[in-house]
């Protein structure tokens, strides 16, 4: 008895010393070493980046008084207090202090310009090279998007589950180069770079800790719903939808018609309304919205009833 007593003992102290390291030592850090990047100031790059920043980035850092991008604090609170960046072109913004290779570093692979990680950002790993030049060509512009704003928000607060998640998890991504733009011409490509590179199956997959950023496709549950999100107003989560074509459980009840009416307007079977949880993608265009149907019709089916889709 004594000699267990004693093994337990020495496990418990190796456990609490364990945790008091996690708690108390810094948070991990990593090289920055920032790509050097070319934008394209003309119009069309400009006007793809600004329908990129209001299908993506805005979602987030957009005020909650609507004025433009300053950003405001993060409604969870599972990894402690957080607050989205102030993207506006205000000298003293988190973007001007960022060159645009450590912006490219950032969305690419989560490294800020501290060298610690972003925690909930999610991360453009997949996006083309034209894209994601065309993202920072357009956040340089005087869009009224990025109307200067002065706001300044604290330093984030991490808990200890974030702090645990930064040392054994949550790391950088490879920084890609040469990714290609799809064709849109091929649908189902169109689709998949669509549905990944707006982060739909960071949502719609079982869960943000088993999430495959690299690999998105490998994501346990990719697009057959049931991850738990905050209500906008806090007061509850909600399952995200089966979005795999199952006739009883997912799209399968859905035509096309409908389903851009979901997406783009929160629109559900019977013209319920989907929870605002859900972002409404008004400015997808019907070529989207028809590349994201295709893709999502070529998943693998996956028998997930949720109780709260519509």
């Amino acid at each position: 008895m004594k000699i267990l007593l004693s093994v337990l003992g020495g496990l418990a102290l190796i456990l609490l010393l364990g945790a008091a390291y996690i708690n108390f030592s810094p948070v991990p850090t990593y090289a920055v070493e920032a790509p050097t990047i070319e934008l394209d100031a003309d119009s069309a790059s400009i006007a793809r980046g600004e329908h990129l920043v209001a299908l993506s980035c805005a979602l987030c850092h957009y005020s909650k008084k609507g004025k433009s991008m300053e950003g405001h604090p993060w409604r969870e609170k599972d990894f402690g207090d957080l607050y989205t960046a102030n993207l506006t072109r205000h000298p003293d913004s988190k973007l001007s202090q960022y060159s645009d290779g450590e912006l490219a570093l950032l969305l690419r692979t989560g490294i800020k310009q501290n060298g610690e990680m972003a925690l909930v950002m999610p991360r453009y790993a997949h996006m083309s090279d034209e894209d994601l030049a065309s993202v920072i060509a357009f956040l340089r512009t005087d869009a009224p998007m990025t109307a200067p704003s002065d706001k300044q928000w604290p330093e984030r607060k991490i808990n200890y589950m974030a702090k645990l998640l930064t040392k054994i998890a949550i790391k950088p991504l490879p920084y890609a180069e040469g990714v290609p733009t799809p064709t849109p011409v091929d649908k189902v490509a169109h689709g998949e770079y669509l549905a990944q590179n707006l982060a739909c199956y960071h949502c719609h997959s079982a869960n943000f800790a088993t999430l495959n950023e690299a690999e998105p496709e490998q994501s346990e549950g990719y697009f057959g719903g049931g991850n738990l999100i905050l209500k906008k107003d806090g007061s509850a989560k909600v399952p995200s939808s089966n979005l795999t074509p199952h006739p009883e459980y997912g799209l399968g009840r859905y035509d096309l018609a409908q389903f851009g009416e979901a997406v783009r307007y929160g629109k559900g079977i019977g013209d319920k309304s989907l929870d605002h949880s859900m972002p409404r993608f008004t400015n997808l265009s019907d070529q989207e919205v028809e590349a994201l149907w295709a893709y999502l019709q070529t998943l693998p089916a996956i028998d997930n009833q949720i109780a709260a889709a519509q």
